[in-house]
């Protein structure tokens, strides 16, 4: 009865820290997504204050872990053929900067197979499609993300 007992309260607990652990890398992921939108209004923002507005469009496209101060944990550079679980990594084929999560029990990925979640630095008119996400558009260009999925 003891064993059984410690059994089920072990399960619990489990639960419990694998609940934790994955609405701590759903923070992580979206905080590194906030860094890079602020990074990019960072260099935005610069290059109006240059006078460089015109080469503002060259971000598009550009791998957004340039705007950050320091990589990401798990960043590999450019992807290669498989991405390993908590990975982040730039598709250059794409222009995208991709993360595969470790724990993906509370996401839902809206496209059949998809596995991984991507974002891209677009122009405006890339917006148009219907992509979604949370930033603002600064001087006509923005960090979306290009995977339908969704957090429960």
């Amino acid at each position: 009865m003891v064993a059984a007992i410690i059994v089920l309260l072990a399960a619990v607990l489990l639960n419990a820290v694998y609940y934790v652990q994955e609405k701590a890398e759903r923070t992580v992921i979206e905080a590194t997504v906030l860094n890079i939108e602020k990074g990019l209004e960072i260099e935005v923002r610069t290059r109006e204050i240059r006078g460089q507005a015109l080469s503002i469009r060259d971000l598009v496209g550009v791998n957004p872990v340039s705007f950050l101060a320091k990589p990401p944990e798990g960043y590999a550079g450019v992807c290669r053929k498989t991405k390993a679980p908590g990975e982040w990594c730039f598709d250059e084929a794409t222009r995208e900067i991709v993360y595969r999560p470790r724990l993906e029990a509370s996401l839902e990925f809206r496209e059949p197979g998809r596995r991984d979640l991507r974002w891209r630095v677009g122009s405006a008119e890339e917006l148009a499609g219907g992509h979604t996400g949370g930033s603002a558009v600064v001087g006509g260009i923005r960090v979306f993300s290009t995977t339908s999925f969704v957090w429960h």
